[in-house]
């Protein structure tokens, strides 16, 4: 490393972001993880003003006057407000970066596989927003997979299952290629809505923040833990004011049993469409879950008995996607062999100002 990149990383270390759903967390090689706050952002309706991001928004969801409007930029994996977006990114890298003189850092961002054209425009635009010195994107599933610790340089399979927010990433990977990889529509999102509509169907209706914490509290899949009912708070439609009500575990369980047959279905057809040599060994080396919904209790067992390959959670799930995207970036040989894929949101950016059109879908 050459006196003025040792200065840089210094001054202004290469960061990692995972833009998710739920969260958005911002890794340093060097520091670890900078930053890690909720996706959210709260507008002034009056004239549209940004009053808060992050972790001070979120605690305003569902608590706010008409003059307060509270939103979150990504949904299902992409962004759905591109001026809150933009905003998130560059408050969040500008806090991680505080501690440090401001030189435009180098970044890398993660995209999931499912994204469109468009989607992936608005990801970069994103990240342009906080004025990085260079831009590389990376699959977010590739990016899980290093962040879990697992090996993708080799001849040995790699196999990771990401549940976020909004999406679902599953890839096997070997020798920095992508053998097989699947993005679906269905996360931590997916079990907050299927559980509001469960209680609905109960004349009992509650909010997403509410879902939220059954689901943390008494989600599982697979066999039941044996927990009590858990008490929460909300609106009894039959009696047509505000209630509480005890919910079974069950019930929460029996919300969720969909979109973690989604997820199970989607890994099937992965493994359907890997060579049967390396299924062979995935039998030994096994898939690792991250993200969010890896922390469902009994979720890696239930993969487990479906696909009868052995699955095992990562070390802080939450962090994986981040994490793995700045180790690659400090990793130039991988980032290397890893650019086909980083390349390909900026060759459809290139071919769009000369009028033509390259997909960045697979």
């Amino acid at each position: 490393m050459t006196i003025g990149a040792t200065l840089r990383a210094t001054f202004s270390p290469d960061i990692g972001i995972d833009l998710g759903t739920a969260n958005t967390v911002v890794y340093s090689h060097d520091a670890g993880i900078l930053v890690s706050e909720p996706s959210v952002v709260a507008y002034r309706t009056s004239d549209d003003a940004i009053i808060a991001v992050g972790k001070a928004a979120k605690e305003l969801d569902g608590r706010t006057p008409g003059r307060i409007r509270v939103v979150r930029p990504l949904r299902g994996g992409t962004i759905s407000d591109f001026r809150g977006a933009h905003t998130l990114v560059k408050t969040l890298v500008d806090r991680a970066m505080s501690a440090r003189p401001r030189v435009a850092p180098r970044v890398i961002a993660c995209v999931p596989g499912c994204a469109t054209d468009i989607e992936c425009k608005a990801v970069e635009e994103a990240i342009r927003a906080a004025g990085p010195r260079t831009t590389e994107f990376v699959p977010q599933a590739v990016a899980a997979a290093v962040g879990a610790g697992l090996d993708i340089t080799g001849t040995r399979p790699a196999m990771v299952i990401d549940i976020g927010g909004g999406t679902t990433e599953i890839a096997v990977l070997t020798l920095c290629g992508v053998v097989a990889m699947s993005s679906i529509k269905v996360g931590g999102d997916t079990f907050d809505t299927a559980i509001v509509n469960r209680l609905r169907h109960e004349y009992f209706g509650i909010g997403p923040l509410t879902a939220e914490r059954l689901k943390i509290e008494r989600g599982y899949a697979g066999r039941a833990p044996g927990c009590e009912p858990y008490v929460v708070a909300g609106t009894d439609m039959q009696q047509l004011r505000p209630g509480k009500r005890a919910v079974d575990e069950t019930l929460v369980a029996e919300a969720m049993r969909d979109g973690i047959d989604r997820i199970a279905r989607a890994v099937w057809a992965i493994l359907e469409a890997t060579p049967p040599d390396l299924v062979g060994e995935l039998m030994e080396a096994g898939i690792v879950l991250t993200g969010g919904g890896a922390l469902i209790p009994g979720l890696a067992g239930e993969i487990a008995a479906r696909t009868n390959v052995p699955t095992t959670v990562a070390d802080d799930p939450l962090g994986c996607v981040a994490r793995g995207a700045g180790e690659i970036l400090a990793s130039p040989d991988v980032l290397e062999r890893l650019r086909p894929h980083a390349d390909r949101l900026t060759r459809w950016y290139q071919s769009l100002r000369i009028g033509m059109r390259e997909s960045y879908s697979r």
